[in-house]
């Protein structure tokens, strides 16, 4: 215990030797931070306080936090959180340690109650430790060669084998050999150098080597720390060391051999520290409770977060793009640790905004807003001329605000400013000559309002735009200006005086991009003829916008306009002026393209935007975009402000000065990995029984599933928000269609059917792929149709076997009507014509009592005609199928008969019987053997009161027929003279009804019938 103490004392006293130097570069180095991306809850974070950080095989970032998992993709963050109802939900939601497997392609989980595993293929979470009796606390995970998993917990270290599906706990020593307990047991970080040793920090402030011979922790004798504060953060160095940061602000760095060479504690309050990492360059960064730390070659620099990320530093973790990730308990912030392409120009202070640059094999001039002109070294950076307006020198610059620059051949140097008109330099003088608008002079300057310059490469002339109309400048030396002014009322004009820029195609043509007139071409130099493009709400093809900035050739030649407010296009056809427009729906940054630069490089056009850079590839589309995420010093720029250097470099003007870096560093990023990330249905997530729909090859919809929206995202953490995405359904969608910034796809009422989902980022040849099977509603199914024909088909049969039913009984009743007028009416009329015959003769033979007989017999023969006429007429009528008519034509026949005997009459019927109704053959039927049970009433009853009722019960017509006459005994005497009964029977029976009769000598007839209806 002397011998560390001692130790630490002298560490810790050199160390306040070069303590101010640290504090001093530290205090320097603060304007450095990188400001990279800050999300919280706000963005859908679980939760601000973020303790741990990883990336998985896929390209998820986990974020473990004090409530719940966060998975980020780029662009939008999905939770996971514990459950105890759900089957595979998350066991704790204070997630302490994240380990990806990269082997299982999941991610192992340290929570506050033990170790849980992910599986993405069913997205559940398995626990390994759960709390049974004892609270597996775990504060660190590292993954070994093997796949085994070591936990750093507050009960030891633990080792677990997925293979085996076994676990062991190691305690550390203590420094007499037997095994610590409690604080002093608990390991707080993990770490494994480059040799493959497991190194471990203790609560007790020891850091232990794991003795793989020996299975066991063994506390490193070189680490003697002043004081026992908890190791709370471990880092392997690149050369093979080992980083250790402590609870007590300490910071240690352990070479492979021999002695630590320095701890560290320049930090106000001596805060914790809490995460480590070492980049590729090899800068330690340290994360300690109050700021972000760098340590790079012997220096360090503090990179303060912003004030919505001042709280604590509680985990460090780098991603496959080269981003170094922050969590705290103030969200998560991402830096660009990586050295960066793109450089700031000049290198002292900014000169403030930048209007004007030139680049030159020995000069890079730029032209700023209050500096004037200023002349810098281009591989330093360093400002070598200042031309600045001196109100006492005649010769100096016009003003110090100067909107253009373009250095000539033979070394001269013209200078547009921004209202005090055009200057020029000759080579080797000193002082600038002025050239001003004068109203009082034709051949002046236009106007003291200069916007561009451009040297026609055609014949050598100057060309000026300003305010006022295009000049151009044949000759230096007289000072000449011919000027193309807007003239009103006069057809084929320069559209607008507001001349932005100027450029000369390979093919000769004139192209001038005006501020609000649209972009023209000169077609008669002499007589001032213009062609004229504007943008037209009526044609998708015009001009996108009349206000034209910049203006470009390509390595094929084909002209690019830079428009405000328009995006950037293509002229397609000159003669037509259809142009393709690249706008913020096609991907671009921005919709205001201040400058264009082609590099010939890579054969790709630069554009500058109010939202970063943008290179194209013309000959592909591919289309890429660079902000301060990537390193770019700002992301607005100035119009005009843009110009190509030897050797590739480019340089792009803006509000804090030049932007300068060589294209060809740049190469194109890799097409991101895409994958499907979500399902809902009718807008509520859908979580699928067995698997994820990530990990789906065909995804079954059923009928309900008539509104299903898939979610997808492209695994760049960089850019995943900036990369172009196309998506298609196979068999709906005609084609690729842009997927925007929403990152999903919904489909409403789909035909069933087998489809294929493809979703890619824009230049990739494939992506994620899904089949879509949609199944068919119940009444689509093949075997509904199969029933439905069978249904079809039996009801045709029956239709058909019904009609033919209807035919064969119209056909009987046809035989019926023809027999009964045949039987009826034609013996009738044989009897009557044969008695008629018979009373002409005893007429002539003088035989008066004889004609009288017959002439009654003729009669009777009459009436019955009339009366069985009268009933086929009355059966055949289906106005009378009714019973309602029925009873009414029995009411009547009734009366006629019997009261004419003088026989009282009880005749009712039930008012429901009037409703119901009987077929043509069943009521002729039912009033016959009616009649033929009254006729016999009348005949031979010789009764005084006849009783007929009709009822409906129970689905039956029941009839009654009865009187108070002499009665007769069935088996003796047949009814109606011998045919009477068999004719009730038979009646009967054609109705498929009963009969019964009651009678007896003295006591009167009753006949009964019941028809079922």
């Amino acid at each position: 215990m002397n011998t560390r103490r001692q130790a630490g004392g002298q560490w810790g006293r050199g160390w306040l030797l070069i303590l101010p130097l640290l504090l001093a570069l530290a205090e320097l180095g603060r304007s450095q931070a990188p400001p990279g991306r800050h999300l919280t809850i706000a963005d859908g974070l679980t939760n601000n306080s973020v303790q741990c950080l990883a990336q998985d095989r896929q390209g998820f970032l986990w974020l473990g936090t004090q409530d719940g998992l966060s998975r980020y993709d780029g662009s939008s963050f999905r939770t996971f959180r514990a459950d105890a109802r759900r089957v595979g939900s998350l066991p704790s939601n204070f997630v302490r340690a994240l380990a990806p497997d990269p082997r299982r392609g999941g991610l192992w989980v340290g929570t506050g109650t033990g170790l849980s595993y992910y599986d993405p293929r069913t997205e559940h979470f398995g626990p390994i430790m759960a709390d049974s009796g004892q609270t597996y606390f775990v504060n660190a995970l590292l993954l070994d060669a093997r796949g085994c998993v070591w936990l750093g917990t507050e009960d030891g270290l633990w080792c677990y084998d997925p293979s085996r599906r076994r676990l062991r706990r190691f305690r550390p020593t203590a420094p007499g050999g037997a095994a610590s307990a409690g604080r002093h047991a608990a390991v707080r970080a993990l770490a494994r150098d480059a040799a493959g040793t497991l190194w471990a920090g203790t609560g007790e402030g020891q850091l232990c080597r794991f003795d793989s011979v020996a299975q066991a922790l063994r506390p490193e004798p070189r680490y003697l720390p002043p004081g026992s504060a908890p190791v709370s953060a471990l880092a392997s160095a690149p050369g093979g060391g080992l980083w250790v940061g402590t609870e007590g602000g300490a910071l240690c760095y352990l070479p492979p051999a021999g002695p630590p060479r320095a701890w560290w504690r320049p930090w106000p309050g001596r805060p914790a520290v809490r995460g480590l990492w070492t980049d590729a360059q090899g800068t330690t960064w340290v994360g300690t409770a109050a700021e972000l730390v760098s340590w790079a070659a012997g220096q360090c620099f503090t990179v303060r977060p912003a004030r919505r990320l001042a709280g604590e530093v509680l985990a460090l973790a780098p991603d496959r793009a080269g981003q170094l990730w922050v969590g705290s308990n103030a969200g998560v912030r991402c830096l660009d640790v990586r050295p960066s392409a793109f450089g700031r120009l000049p290198a002292g202070p900014a000169p403030g905004p930048v209007w004007a640059v030139a680049a030159t094999p020995g000069a890079l001039w730029l032209g700023t807003e209050q500096q004037g002109l200023l002349a810098l070294n281009p591989r330093t950076g360093a400002v070598t001329e200042r031309l600045r307006h001196q109100s006492d020198n005649p010769a100096s610059l016009a003003s110090d605000f100067v909107r253009c620059v373009l250095p000539d051949a033979a070394g001269g140097l013209w200078v547009g400013t921004q209202a005090q008109g055009l200057d020029y330099r000759p080579a080797g003088a000193v002082g600038f000559r002025h050239l001003r608008h004068a109203a009082a002079r034709p051949g002046s300057l236009a106007d003291d309002f200069v916007r561009c310059l451009y040297r026609d490469p055609l014949d050598g002339a100057l060309w000026v735009g300003t305010e006022g109309g295009l000049c151009r400048l044949a000759n230096a030396g007289r000072g000449e200006f011919t000027t193309y002014r807007r003239e009103a009322g006069r057809p084929g004009g320069l559209p607008n005086n507001f001349v932005r820029c100027v450029l000369r195609d390979r093919a000769g043509r004139l192209w001038v991009g005006t501020g609000g007139g649209g972009l023209c071409r000169l077609d008669d130099p002499v007589a001032g003829r213009f062609t004229t493009f504007r943008a037209s709400a009526r044609d998708a093809r015009s001009l996108p916008s009349n206000f034209v900035r910049a203006l470009a050739l390509d390595a094929a030649g084909r002209l690019w306009v830079g428009t405000e407010g328009g995006g950037l296009c293509r002229l397609d056809d000159a003669g037509a002026g259809r142009f393709t427009t690249f706008g913020e729906a096609q991907g671009f940054p921005n919709d205001v393209v201040y400058g264009l630069l082609p590099d010939s490089t890579t054969r790709t056009l630069w554009a500058s935007t109010n939202r970063g850079l943008a290179r194209l590839n013309p000959a592909t589309g591919q289309l890429t975009t660079f902000d301060t995420r990537d390193g770019l010093p700002q992301d607005e720029y100035n119009a005009g402000a843009a110009s190509a250097g030897p050797g590739g470099r480019l340089y792009f003007g803006g509000p804090e000065g030049v932007v300068g870096f060589r294209a060809a560093a740049l190469l194109p990023p890799a097409p991101p990995p895409v994958l499907l990330t979500g399902l809902r249905r009718l807008n509520q997530p859908v979580a699928l029984p067995d698997t994820a729909v990530g990990q789906r090859r065909l995804l079954r919809l059923s009928p309900r599933d008539y509104v299903f929206t898939l979610e997808f995202a492209a695994l760049d953490l960089r850019r995943a928000d900036r990369a172009p995405l196309l998506y298609q359904l196979e068999g709906f969608d005609p084609g690729w269609l842009a997927a925007g910034p929403r990152r999903e796809a919904t489909y409403t009422n789909l035909d069933p059917g087998r489809y294929t989902f493809r979703v890619r980022a824009m230049g990739a040849p494939a992506g994620a792929v899904l089949q879509v099977l949609v199944a068919p509603p119940w009444y689509r199914t093949g075997w509904f149709r199969a029933l439905a024909l069978g249904a079809l088909a039996l009801a045709g049969w029956l239709a058909y076997r019904l009609r033919v039913r209807q035919l064969l009984a119209l056909e009987q009743v046809r035989h019926r009507i023809a027999r009964d007028l045949h039987d009826d009416m034609g013996s009738t009329l044989s009897s009557i014509s044969i008695l008629s015959a018979l009373a002409r003769r005893h007429q002539l033979s003088q035989s008066p009592a004889q004609v009288t007989d017959l002439l009654n017999q003729i009669g009777d023969s009459s009436r019955r005609m009339l009366d069985a006429m009268d009933d086929i007429v009355w059966t055949i009528n289906p106005a009378h199928d009714g019973l309602a008519d029925v009873t009414a034509r029995m009411r009547a026949l009734a009366s006629e008969l019997l009261e004419v005997q003088g026989v009282a009459l009880v005749f009712t019927a039930d008012p429901a019987v009037a409703a119901l109704r009987l077929p043509m053959e069943s009521r002729r039927e039912f009033f016959l053997f009616y009649k033929e049970a009254l006729n016999n009433l009348a005949k031979y009853a010789h009764c005084h009161q006849a009783t007929v009722n009709l009822t409906y019960t129970a689905g039956h017509l029941h009839l009654l027929v009865a009187d108070d006459g002499v009665g007769f005994d069935p088996a003796t005497a047949p009814l109606g003279g011998g045919h009477g009964l068999p004719n009730l029977r038979t009646r009967a029976a054609a109705l498929r009804g009963h009969f019964t009769l009651a009678t007896a000598p003295g006591q009167g007839t009753t006949v009964r019938l019941r028809v079922p209806l």
